[in-house]
């Protein structure tokens, strides 16, 4: 089996932009787009929506980890858990809420 390294991305502006997997920090649903955010502090807003992306990475180091992200595990630096819920910290700072419903498939992706 071929291991996925890039994906090629239809842009809401009609353009595909191919875009490294390494390069990923999360994706966040917006109704039927996807905006995927990249380490240089860009995004794009993709014309596919976010289960399709859940489909594409299942067996690769992205998970769901709310029904709005989907976070590359590669760029997580912590997993915080306060009064507010449970966030995944990536080394950027920004926080990513985990669902109650799949924080526990986050601890096991974790082997937690």
């Amino acid at each position: 089996m071929k291991v996925r390294t890039q994906i090629a991305v239809k842009t809401a502006n009609s353009g595909i932009r191919v875009v490294m997997l390494p390069d990923i920090l999360y994706l966040k649903s917006e109704g039927r787009y996807t905006i995927i955010s990249l380490k240089d502090n860009t995004s794009l807003v993709a014309c596919k929506n976010l289960g399709i992306y859940e489909e594409l990475f299942k067996d690769i180091n992205f998970i769901r980890v709310h029904n709005s992200y989907i976070v590359n595990f590669q760029h997580l630096n912590q997993i915080i858990r306060d009064s507010g819920g449970q966030y995944c910290v990536l080394f950027n700072e920004k926080m990513i809420p985990i669902s109650n419903r799949k924080f526990s498939g986050v601890k096991e992706h974790l082997h937690y």
